[in-house]
């Protein structure tokens, strides 16, 4: 991968942590906090500007950003800290973030659906043809639409394999369109010596058709919904050792993903980011000491019992939290590096 395509793949894998910091500065805008500093990228200071008491930088490193606010992990030392807040403002700045990420990724469906639109099933196309198949031996292209095969009309992918299962292997004509114009083509000694069974030697996809903005709003939604439910197939499979911490991928394979993506089109990126922004969103949301969802479960505990844990007894379960988090990125990005290593 290009240093390019790295410098391209850490800026958004950034955009789509400002965002989550910008849901927490929003919210705590609104309801009157007082922040000390948003900022774009980690680590050292590069520029920046100082507005309403509130510093706006940028740092050196593309991981992210943060924003900081005024008493956040301490005790409660004047009216302006973040824990002298009562809990529902802070319960909603903190809820914001992931809230943010969830709000991205169903943007990025949206404008998908728009831009490229949805799967046209009634439509069956060649996208690539193999070397030395009957599929080149008759000519077939990339692009052709499947009409019929053999006198059966080609309705979806399932029709034409089953036609194609069905048919005679030493003859099968197809009917197909190219460019506006219907042709037949002849394809012969269709059976294949390994398995038996006829094929084409080709790859297919769908058509795709242009939707309207309601069925973009509606399909975006379950695109959303669908992802996270594949975040929960892949804990339950942790969980129950069907996968482990060398299927999981950390900072560096997340680049690797995204770098890889770029090379492939914009398509390919927003899907990515949209998977990834809803991981995001609901791995900050999981009751784990230094996440939001951590932080949610204290305010919670403090509504329940009438009164906040002590801000020190807090702090440390978020800080023994964060080392756990930090031993297993460095465990991930182990196996992320040893991946590259061996290709």
């Amino acid at each position: 991968m290009t240093l390019v395509r790295i410098i391209e793949a850490l800026l958004l894998l950034s955009v789509l942590v400002m965002i989550h910091e910008l849901g927490h500065y929003t919210a705590g805008r609104l309801l009157g906090f007082t922040i000390l500093e948003y900022a774009v990228g980690m680590g050292p200071k590069l520029l920046g500007f100082k507005k309403n008491g509130i510093e706006y930088n940028l740092r050196a490193l593309p991981l992210g950003g943060m924003c900081r606010f005024y008493g956040e992990d301490e005790g409660v030392a004047d009216e302006r800290c973040f824990n002298a807040q009562k809990p529902w403002k802070r319960f909603i700045v903190i809820l914001s973030g992931p809230l943010m990420n969830f709000v991205l990724a169903f943007v990025l469906a949206v404008v998908l659906i728009l831009g490229w639109g949805v799967a046209d099933e009634s439509k069956v196309f060649v996208q690539g043809v193999y070397e030395s198949t009957p599929a080149q031996a008759a000519g077939l292209q990339e692009g052709d639409q499947f009409l019929s095969v053999d006198g059966q009309q080609v309705e979806n992918f399932e029709s034409l394999t089953g036609a194609v299962a069905a048919a005679d292997p030493a003859r099968m004509e197809v009917v197909i369109l190219r460019e506006g114009q219907e042709q037949t083509v002849v394809l012969s000694d269709l059976v294949n010596a390994e398995t038996g069974n006829n094929f084409m030697g080709v790859t297919l996809s769908y058509g795709v058709k242009k939707v309207g903005l309601f069925y973009a709003l509606k399909e975006g939604a379950a695109t959303c919904w669908e992802y996270a439910g594949l975040v929960f197939e892949s804990l339950r499979m942790l969980f129950s050792g069907e996968a482990g911490l060398k299927d999981m991928a950390g900072p560096v394979g997340i680049v690797q993903l995204l770098g890889e993506a770029t090379r492939t089109g914009w398509y390919t990126v927003l899907n990515l980011c949209i998977l990834l922004s809803v991981n995001l969103g609901l791995f900050n949301l999981f009751p784990i000491p230094a996440l939001d969802g951590g932080r949610i479960l204290f305010i919670l505990i403090e509504w329940v019992r009438g009164k906040p844990v002590p801000p020190e007894k807090e702090g440390l379960v978020h800080l023994v939290g964060m080392g756990l988090l930090m031993l297993l990125v460095v465990v991930v990005t182990f196996n992320d590096v040893l991946r590259l290593i061996r290709g």
